[in-house]
């Protein structure tokens, strides 16, 4: 494609790809300046995946809604992630199995499972699918995922993992190194797992999806109010915020890995995590064929992870963790090209358009959690698999506190961090020590 190979040394716009191509959510929300209720049965704190689905659910459940958000809703992670649809969590399987045993690894892969399938019909094209009732194609692609090993080491790992997803009912593929190079046209990788189930979506496109859906539901979703100061009484609470005070029976908050003070209790518990992405240039189709196979989620095992897909617009987003330590967007940028050339030789010359980042969160034991806080319900730590996962259990939250069962996400106890810690997560770089060794011994 002309230009694709043109400008290789410019510096990448500091701007998220997908945005490019996905309505602005903000066309769903109620214009600014526009007094806030004085009072609703639920107060919904974030307009991402979690806080769109269970302001949603609830206004379905005849519940007056208010939707509040501290920044444009495209503003957090659900707009500027890689968009992968995949069966697993941040914990392996194996370490699932060794807390829960074989019936409660079941439990959670069926879970996960759930969310993928979940995210999947509501990007399908059914008559209840988001592109049936809002207009907006997310992009669901239902290409499955593919689970890298840098190392004969790191692949020795795979036959067990393999073995105990296969027995939970899950469709897997053990791949050598010489399967995985023809996969993957390229000799970087000792070994693969392939999954088939799940797939990818254009996240911003999900994102404004999702805020269509909930506006038609009766939701009032507000743009740049931010909530200072929750305060617990008899009936609810009352919560300050930069529009004005308002009072709520209820509040859900799906802020993740931007809790800010107003939520304490969340922020001693879930550690925010920063990921990049950059995005190529489009590639003709030749060469997108050859680095994308038929378009599969791609990610590495290591810890300072690696991950890239094609996008709807035929370009290659290559994303991952760089470093805990604090680095400039154009750094990070360069390190993330040098990964992916590493990887894909044949990308060398081909021009990076975009850079850009945002926030995750996870716990100590890389599970998510749904907790009720302080009297506020969170949805949480999903650990990097939050596309499906925030959208299922924000959903399943709902229920639950409509008078539906607990959701396994709720069973868990989440202790908060043992160390001095309000939100800054001051030790992440001397972990990042360790997962840098860990990762250099893995690949040796």
């Amino acid at each position: 494609m002309a230009g694709a190979r043109s400008s290789t040394t410019r510096e990448p716009a500091h701007a998220v790809a997908w945005h490019d191509d996905a309505p602005n959510p903000t066309q769903f929300t109620t214009p600014a300046g526009t007094p806030l209720p004085a009072q609703v049965d639920w107060l919904v704190v974030g307009g991402g995946y979690a806080g769109l689905s269970a302001a949603r659910r609830a206004a379905e459940r005849g519940a007056r809604v208010l939707l509040v958000d501290k920044g444009a809703l495209r503003d957090g992670a659900s707009s500027r992630n890689g968009g992968m649809v995949h069966v697993g969590f941040g914990a392996s399987l194996a370490a699932i199995e060794k807390r829960f045993g074989s019936d409660g690894t079941r439990a959670w892969l069926d879970l996960s499972r759930a969310a993928v399938a979940r995210v999947a019909h509501l990007a399908s094209e059914h008559p209840t699918g988001l592109r049936a009732t809002t207009g907006i194609d997310a992009g669901w692609s239902g290409t499955g995922h593919v689970e890298l090993a840098r190392s004969a080491r790191g692949a020795a790992e795979f036959p067990a993992e393999a073995a105990l997803r296969a027995s939970a009912g899950l469709p897997v593929r053990l791949l050598d190194a010489a399967a995985t190079a023809a996969l993957t046209k390229s000799t970087s990788f000792a070994g693969a797992l392939a999954v088939a189930e799940g797939g990818g979506v254009q996240p911003a496109r999900l994102q404004a999806a999702m805020a269509s859906a909930a506006q038609q539901a009766g939701v009032d979703l507000r743009e740049r109010v931010a909530v200072q100061r929750v305060t617990r009484t008899k009936h609810g609470f009352t919560v300050t915020t930069s529009a004005g005070e308002i009072r709520a029976e209820h509040i859900f908050a799906g802020v993740n890995g931007y809790a800010d003070a107003a939520f304490p209790a969340l922020r001693r518990r879930a550690i925010p995590v920063g990921s990049f992405m950059i995005a190529t240039a489009p590639l003709d189709p030749a060469t997108l064929a050859t680095v994308a196979g038929v378009g599969e989620m791609r990610f590495d095992t290591r810890n300072f992870l690696s991950y890239w897909r094609p996008t709807p617009d035929g370009r290659i987003a290559f994303g991952g963790r760089t470093s805990f330590w604090p680095d400039s967007l154009s750094r990070i940028a360069r390190q993330l090209r040098t990964r992916m050339v590493e990887i894909h030789p044949e990308l060398a010359d081909v021009a990076v358009t975009h850079a850009w980042g945002g926030r995750l969160a996870f716990a100590f034991d890389r599970l998510p959690r749904i907790a009720r806080l302080n009297g506020v319900t969170h949805v949480a730590g999903c650990a990097g698999s939050g596309v499906a996962l925030m959208t299922y259990l924000a959903e399943a939250a709902m229920d639950w506190e409509f008078g539906g069962p607990m959701p396994r996400a709720a069973e868990l106890p989440w202790s908060p961090v043992p160390l001095p810690y309000e939100g800054f997560p001051w030790f992440l770089p001397l972990a990042g020590v360790g997962f840098a060794i860990e990762d250099a011994l893995t690949e040796r």
